[in-house]
């Protein structure tokens, strides 16, 4: 597969101001970052301070590479894949990492040529976003994505993505902007593939709209001995050969995943108002046992935006060591606490 390069280039300094808009919060850049070769990629760009690096690839939109610094990275990134980029008859692109779709899968259907909701339809096709880079004033690195949605979604979706100079966090600042009417409603549906993880995590509300706090969404029901309870966590322990997706509509709206030493926590928060996808659920897991991977979710509320409005939150995913042997409920306390804002 012939690898194309990505519209994301490092910018002049003038430039970064015709980007997308920026938080509010934003401090002002100063110097670009500029790319570098990864994996086969030769535009990638690294975030990096003394205690975590990321690397993201804008030739496929995503973020490969998270870890604790001289740690290993939790997402999966397919060996196959590495350096390439989609087909353009390719209906998925399953390379693994860190990547956000627009449009609730429960609306799929509705927009694909075959009514099914896999894979995902055309408009949501795998494409080279654009980008900028750059460090600003007050040492923070950020790396910004944008892509265009055209008819019928009439969409820009941007993605900052920020790492302070001294946190184990990325922050990353999302937002869907409308540009031109469209029926169709809008979600920030924000997944992170991890690979082969021991156990996954995630909040139950009390009280729930779902039974026992959590919703069955594909597969069957997990076995009572691959599910613990833990107070207002849960933790799903993947079997040999199982498949299941989960969602809790807890406000916490938190989710975790425990590789190895390495416990990686994504939190959502939001001023938007509105029903969440799938019933209720702020945040999912899919565990495919078979095919070595699970996947933590998040999701804002789907939201019809009008022309020139926007939908926005901003996602915190950090990192911790986690002592192997620390499991059951001090996993999920070790959770809850990395969660906190």
């Amino acid at each position: 597969m012939k690898l194309h390069r990505s519209a994301c280039l490092a910018v002049v300094l003038a430039a970064l101001w015709l980007t997308a808009p920026l938080p509010a919060t934003a401090a002002v850049p100063v110097a670009p970052i500029l790319p570098t070769d990864y994996l086969g990629w030769t535009n990638a760009y690294r975030l990096q301070n003394e205690q975590m690096e990321a690397v993201l690839v804008p030739a496929i939109g995503r973020l490969v590479h998270l870890a604790l610094a001289n740690g290993e990275s939790p997402l999966r990134l397919e060996p196959a894949l590495r350096g390439k980029t989609p087909d353009t008859n390719e209906p998925f692109f399953n390379i693994g990492g860190d990547w956000l779709w627009p449009v609730a899968q429960a609306r799929w259907p509705a927009l694909a040529e075959n009514g099914h909701d896999w894979p995902p339809p055309p408009l949501l096709a795998d494409l080279p976003w654009e980008c900028s880079a750059w460090t600003a004033d007050d040492g923070q690195q950020c790396v910004q994505f944008s892509r265009t949605y055209g008819e019928p979604l009439n969409i820009v979706v941007t993605r900052q993505f920020t790492l302070a100079p001294t946190a184990a966090e990325l922050i990353v600042h999302q937002r869907i902007e409308r540009t031109a009417p469209s029926e169709i409603p809008v979600v920030l549906w924000n997944i992170s593939q991890v690979a082969q993880p021991d156990q996954v995590l995630l909040p139950v509300a009390t009280p729930s709209a779902f039974r026992g706090g959590l919703k069955t969404l594909m597969g069957h029901k997990p076995d009572r001995r691959a599910m613990r309870r833990c107070g207002s966590a849960a933790i799903y322990t993947p079997a040999p050969g199982s498949e299941v997706k989960l969602g809790s509509d807890s406000p916490a709206a938190w989710v975790a995943a425990r590789r190895g030493p390495v416990l990686i926590v994504e939190s959502a928060t939001t001023s938007a108002t509105g029903n969440y996808p799938d019933g209720g659920a702020t945040v999912e897991i899919y565990s495919n046992h078979g095919l070595g991977y699970a996947e933590i979710e998040t999701l804002s509320p789907e939201v019809a935006l009008a022309p020139a409005t926007v939908l926005e939150n901003t996602l915190c995913i950090r990192l911790a060591a986690t002592p192997e042997e620390t499991g059951g409920c001090k996993l999920a306390e070790a959770a809850q606490s990395l969660a906190a804002p």
